[in-house]
């Protein structure tokens, strides 16, 4: 049975959007999208009766918020194709699924996603699945490109929505790897190409998982640095499109990311 919107949501987005019949087609796969924009407000507004654009998602994503826009109950219009030569490589792909825009913190031509955003998707994606009894996998839970010939979602790695997904909830997230008191670092443990510096980042709201091993969203994942939650580090690089923060618990290196680059603020305060 469907419902209007996850308990999940921060709000609602009043204004009218497109949305049609299921047709009493089942819930049982989600479809994750790039706004193509770093502007929310933009990326919603295309959705609205009025623009005529005949396009629309279910949820905006951001890092700190979580949109409603076209309630659960009715198909969004998010991954049915453009026509001709786009034939969609599911059935009835609206009338099925549920779709997920996040907004983008880089434009072309990374395209790339605030990894808060991607935690506040994940959290969602696990609530869906949870309601409707959807396996929370990649063979239902899919990117744009995956259903239509298209370049979305951009720089999102939906594999990293899952695996956070299945990592654990908001409500109970998982116990960062690294402690309060690192183990007190040598020139030898520092990593090749970061900068020595000693220092404290004080997290904002949003929760941030660290990396254990290399400064990169594909490592292995350590745990969640909760909102406010304090992190020293020893030193600092600008790897990929993140600066990242290091130390090191016991004989492992753990890296956390603070903020995208080369535009973007700290998503948190350093002392």
């Amino acid at each position: 049975m469907a419902r209007r919107f996850s308990n999940l949501i921060t709000g609602e987005n009043p204004n009218p959007m497109y949305g049609g019949s299921r047709n009493g087609v089942g819930i049982d796969r989600i479809v994750i999208h790039h706004n193509a924009t770093t502007n929310k407000n933009v990326a919603m507004s295309t959705w609205y009766t009025s623009s005529g654009n005949w396009t629309s998602a279910h949820y905006e994503v951001t890092p700190t918020e979580i949109i409603g826009c076209v309630e659960e109950t009715y198909a969004a219009y998010h991954c049915g194709g453009t026509g001709g030569s786009d034939v969609p490589k599911m059935s009835n792909p609206n009338e099925r699924s549920i779709g997920i825009e996040n907004v983008n913190s880089t434009g072309a031509p990374s395209w790339s996603v605030d990894p808060r955003t991607v935690a506040n998707t994940a959290k969602l994606v696990r609530d869906i699945c949870d309601y409707y009894g959807i396996p929370c996998d990649r063979q239902h839970v899919l990117a744009h490109n995956e259903v239509t010939a298209t370049a979305c979602p951009g720089g999102l790695d939906v594999d990293e929505v899952v695996r956070l997904a299945n990592g654990g909830s908001a409500s109970t997230p998982t116990q960062p790897v690294a402690p309060t008191t690192p183990t007190t670092p040598s020139k030898s443990t520092i990593p090749a190409g970061f900068t020595p510096e000693n220092g404290t980042f004080i997290n904002g709201d949003t929760q941030i998982m660290n990396r254990v091993g290399a400064p990169s969203t594909s490592a292995q994942q350590g745990g969640y640095l909760p909102p406010n939650g304090e992190w020293p580090y020893d030193s600092w690089a600008k790897v990929g499109n993140y600066t990242w923060i290091h130390h090191m618990f016991g004989n492992k290196h753990i890296f956390l990311p603070v903020r995208e680059w080369p535009s973007g603020t700290a998503w948190g305060t350093f002392k």
